[in-house]
């Protein structure tokens, strides 16, 4: 994920909240797009996947798995590397995106799909909307891919490739097995694009990449 340019960077974080906020007010208002999700999960419960299969395809998305994988591995990182980049970076992006998601998780109150009696419901009781497994997937490991990434470009494509494959796979899971709204998922994705992005760009701008170090392994390789 290479720097934007900071009108790029407006323009993609406008465009992702113009989204978010379609979703926010469509939800709280019960609009049109409740409709879709209560037909997506009359189409889920057709075709009744597995749920051994599912059920765990859609931990790719939990926190606690994502962190017993990735933390050590930044920290072996940082540790190999002499800097604090990939784990601080990684813990940056981690808060960030739970604060997001934990507030407007809040403020929505949105019942699962599990709860579903006819009735979409709004309570504070409630934290569906947005999914954290998906803003989790998209923003823990999209940073995760650009990190070990930097100075290695051959790389990138099988990466960045992976890490949306693992978005595709948490967000189908999810569905598949009723336990997210479409527009949750939709919204946890965005928000997690908007946390990895954000720091992403912040690290590249103040010069934090790490990409000097990185090209030098590289090159120090047999």
């Amino acid at each position: 994920m290479p720097m934007i340019t900071a009108r790029k960077f407006t323009n993609w974080h406008v465009a992702l909240f113009v989204v978010l906020v379609i979703l926010v007010q469509q939800v709280v208002s019960w609009g049109w797009i409740s409709d879709f999700d209560k037909s997506a999960m009359g189409t889920a419960k057709d075709i009744k996947a597995s749920q051994d299969i599912f059920s765990v395809t859609v931990m790719l998305g939990l926190r606690g798995i994502i962190l017993t994988i990735c933390l050590p591995w930044m920290a072996w990182l940082s540790w190999k590397r002499r800097t604090w980049i990939p784990i601080a970076g990684f813990v940056l992006v981690l808060l960030f995106e739970t604060g997001l998601a934990g507030a407007l998780k809040m403020a929505v109150g949105r019942s699962f799909p599990y709860q579903y009696k006819g009735h979409i419901l709004l309570d504070t009781n409630h934290l569906a909307f947005p999914s954290g497994h998906a803003a989790n997937a998209v923003a823990l490991w999209g940073y995760v891919a650009w990190y070990v990434t930097q100075g290695r470009r051959n790389m990138r494509i099988v990466a960045y490739g992976a890490a949306v494959i693992v978005w595709c796979v948490v967000g189908v899971s999810s569905w598949l097995i009723r336990t997210h709204w479409p527009t949750d998922l939709l919204a946890g994705f965005i928000l997690g694009g908007i946390a990895v992005i954000t720091v992403v760009n912040m690290l590249i701008a103040a010069g934090l990449s790490n990409t000097d170090v990185v090209n030098r392994e590289a090159t120090s390789e047999p």
